[in-house]
């Protein structure tokens, strides 16, 4: 699996990972025994028995796009996932922060994708911190991924942080995103993000950039770019597993079900609501800021 963005070259070609095709066929025994040892090591800093994620990724770049509308879609679209996964989405990557000169700004980002990318940046931190359901706060990130293509720095993007708003069912919240996104306080959640990027260790070489457990590999990174579900679904041992989880049961064909694909906009908001509601119902603790 290639590496999306390296930021030793700012400027170079997007490269998206790709599927890997029948992985158990193409590694060596030592490969797979090694991928055994990093994911007991991942799984000694979860939170108790959910399996913690964080994806360290920037708002433009085709291959952070790549896994969240794939992979982490299709693990927030199962029933019962967020109660086997706790998961973290930092939107900075591999952009640079200095100090501001206006006060209402105290940071300055310049980001890889240009100027567009770092307000991008910001609507997702804004709407990941004020959005408290974290079904819909990762629906409107997929929703921004999915529309944030358009890289001219003087686009409209209250009509995208609107739309968005409006599909996952958080319209209330458009203008305070909005509003957010281009003053103190998100400037603010950036700059947290900003913090939380360099204190990787080890520290990122490209994005996305997965974490499990609190550790970093090239095995787990390619297991979660091609499928956050299985791997939850196959590294998860609590009592709350998932029942789409069956769909990974390989057929005598060799392949799987499809994860709920091709709902209506007006269908999924409703389903995130119904969603939103159990979680309250059963006082399942929300997440802070940037986390689900």
């Amino acid at each position: 699996v290639t590496r999306a963005e390296n930021p030793a070259q700012i400027d170079q070609t997007d490269k998206i990972p790709s599927t890997r095709k029948k992985m158990t066929k193409l590694w060596s025994a030592a490969a797979a025994v090694a991928f055994v040892l990093a994911t007991a090591a991942a799984n000694d800093d979860n939170v108790g028995d959910r399996i913690k994620v964080e994806l360290y990724y920037e708002s433009q770049c085709p291959g952070c796009r790549q896994v969240l509308t794939t992979s982490f879609k299709e693990a927030f679209a199962a029933d019962g996932f967020l109660k086997m996964a706790s998961v973290t989405l930092v939107p900075f990557g591999n952009a640079k922060e200095s100090p501001g000169t206006d006060p209402v700004l105290p940071y300055d980002f310049a980001c890889q994708h240009g100027p567009s990318e770092c307000r991008y940046n910001a609507v997702e931190a804004c709407a990941l911190s004020k959005i408290g359901c974290p079904y819909k706060a990762f629906a409107y990130v997929n929703c921004i991924e999915t529309y944030d293509e358009d890289r001219t720095p003087d686009q409209n993007y209250g009509l995208v942080v609107g739309a968005c708003a409006a599909l996952t069912g958080v319209a209330d919240l458009a203008a305070d995103i909005e509003e957010c996104s281009t003053g103190t306080e998100g400037n603010g959640l950036v700059h947290d993000n900003a913090v939380k990027t360099g204190e990787l260790d080890p520290a990122h070489t490209y994005v996305p950039w997965i974490v499990v457990g609190g550790q970093h590999s090239d095995d787990l990174q390619d297991a979660i770019s091609e499928s956050l579900l299985q791997y939850v679904c196959t590294n998860y041992h609590g009592p709350d597993k998932s029942f789409d989880c069956e769909a990974f049961e390989v057929t005598k064909a060799g392949k799987r079900a499809d994860i709920r694909g091709g709902e209506a906009a007006k269908a999924n908001a409703k389903k995130l609501e119904s969603r939103c509601m159990a979680m309250e119902q059963e006082d399942t603790e929300l997440p802070s800021a940037s986390v689900m």
